[in-house]
């Protein structure tokens, strides 16, 4: 079993705090009083072969995975995709439960299975992502077999209408509509994994996407046409807080615990890094698998699961804290769910900031309204043009003339959506989909409303201002910016790894 997390007040004895800055990690002294929560100390454990074939084998709404198939039935199993599992594992547990789904409907005569990535407007999936999920056995049975691929929001041929929403139709993945059964196969590592949502925003079509979850968007009639629609059983494994081992073993290990050889590893690391190129810190950092511990897994019906899975999840990440913060801290590690390859944009690094750290809140946000957020990040000017062709656009040519979410989505949006230029990087070239940047920047908005300051410690400072935040070259000089709205004296929460944590404010 993993030790549990906890929020540490600094005092006069507590040791210089490991804070990640992409690609970088540093050490930072946080001023007295200051709740440091650490996140479970995430030793691994737990059998994802033997769990799975329980879960299989005993669903929480009854009747065994193999009781709900038959021959000459179309099965489609479905996953999400490489963004939700950052960092990646050491051996992901979606190949123990594809592998025993596939055994099962082997064993039961059916023939006619596919495999989908569920990546909806994310990047599309190659050879190497796929045996990354599903392992050697899988993806060298399906090696350049058009039943396993990705999901295309664009491909009009692939998709079909279900219903409609306020006057646009609602269009499907076609194989996952025309099944006779869909299992889908989800990772729960934080709250927005499992459920109907996380099945409809990687399975429809960018129209459909853009209705239920962009500017002003809702989901509710969408989730609903599709869980009418569909016959869809759900698998979720639940993973615990990731372990780095090795070199980097200081990363995951509290600092009053690291050993001789950790201090060690991390000087040389920081040496090493200060006159090599970046590409090195991320492979140092960011191509590095690590181990999880598997809290459970579950199968049953899609809501049930997601019940159980984020009840499973809570028990084990909830950390409880004395107060609202004024001032919320993070750093930004260098693979997460927006950069899920390390290769990501300042867009990514703003989401994982003001989306999914300002959210591990439980109940209310970790920080008052009103309050600042300061972050570690560079924001750097430079995009992956294979992947973030559309989010550099957008920075360069949207931003400047507005930041209004509402603006963005009338003027900009439509035009981005429309160019066959970034629509054929997602299909043909692993890039997101233009959509994908603008959802960012929608998903940013509700935490930029009620702060009073957003910092970037390190960032590029045009960068920074272009979207509307704050640079600091130290975290003494953005607690100097923030103090001016809220004093010499704000009270600080540093989440030290925001990766497995959720934020409960007392």
């Amino acid at each position: 079993m993993s030790r549990p997390g906890f929020a540490l007040e600094v005092d006069e004895r507590t040791p210089p705090t490991l804070v990640r800055s992409a690609s970088d990690v540093r050490l930072e002294r946080f001023s007295l009083g200051t709740q440091i929560v650490y996140p479970p100390d995430g030793q691994p454990w737990g059998d994802a072969v033997a769990a799975t074939g329980e879960a299989l084998g005993s669903p929480i709404d009854g009747g065994s995975i193999a009781s709900r198939l038959w021959a000459g039935m179309r099965l489609t199993i479905t996953f999400a995709d490489i963004s939700v599992l950052t960092p990646a594992a050491a051996d992901d547990p979606r190949r123990a439960v594809v592998e025993q789904l596939l055994t099962t409907a082997a064993e039961v005569g059916v023939d006619d299975v596919v495999l989908i990535a569920a990546t909806g407007l994310r990047r599309r999936l190659g050879p190497e992502d796929m045996r990354r999920l599903l392992g050697e056995r899988v993806s060298r049975s399906f090696a350049s077999d058009p039943r396993l691929r990705s999901h295309d929001a664009s491909d009009d041929s692939a998709l079909l209408t279900i219903g409609e929403s306020e006057g646009v139709q609602i269009r499907f993945n076609r194989r996952v509509v025309e099944s006779d059964l869909v299992i889908h196969v989800s990772v729960v590592t934080g709250a927005e994994h499992a459920g109907w949502d996380e099945f409809t925003s990687g399975l429809a079509s960018s129209e459909t996407i853009d209705i239920a979850y962009g500017w002003n968007g809702d989901p509710a009639p969408v989730r609903q046409v599709v869980a009418d629609r569909l016959n869809v059983v759900s698998v979720a494994v639940v993973l615990g807080q990731p372990s780095y081992s090795g070199p980097v073993r200081y990363v995951s290990a509290r600092e009053w615990e690291w050993s001789i050889k950790d201090q060690a590893a991390y000087l040389a690391s920081r040496r090493a890094l200060a006159t090599a190129p970046v590409q090195a810190g991320r492979y140092l950092y960011a191509a590095r698998p690590v181990a999880y511990p598997v809290l459970g897994v579950f199968a049953g019906s899609v809501d049930e699961v997601r019940a159980t899975a984020q009840a499973t999840l809570a028990a084990e990440q909830r950390i409880t804290v004395k107060g609202s913060a004024d001032v919320l801290v993070t750093g930004v590690p260098p693979v997460h769910a927006a950069a899920p390859d390390g290769d990501g944009s300042p867009l990514g690094a703003a989401w994982w900031v003001l989306c999914h750290a300002y959210g591990l809140g439980v109940e209310k946000p970790i920080v008052r309204e009103g309050g600042a957020v300061i972050a570690f990040h560079p924001l750097g000017d430079r995009f992956s043009t294979r992947h973030h062709g559309a989010a550099a656009d957008m920075i360069a040519e949207v931003l400047p003339e507005t930041s209004d979410p509402a603006e963005v989505a009338s003027r900009f949006l439509p035009r981005f959506a429309a160019d066959p230029w970034y629509t054929d990087l997602y299909r043909q070239r692993g890039a997101y989909h233009p959509l994908h940047a603008f959802h960012q920047w929608f998903d940013l908005q509700p935490a930029i409303a009620a702060l009073g300051d957003v910092i970037f410690v390190g960032a590029d400072r045009r960068t920074a201002e272009l979207m509307g935040f704050r640079a600091a070259t130290t975290y003494a000089d953005a607690l100097e910016i923030a103090s001016t709205r809220l004093g010499r004296r704000p009270a600080i929460t540093y989440v030290r790894d925001a990766v497995g944590v959720q934020v409960a404010v007392s």
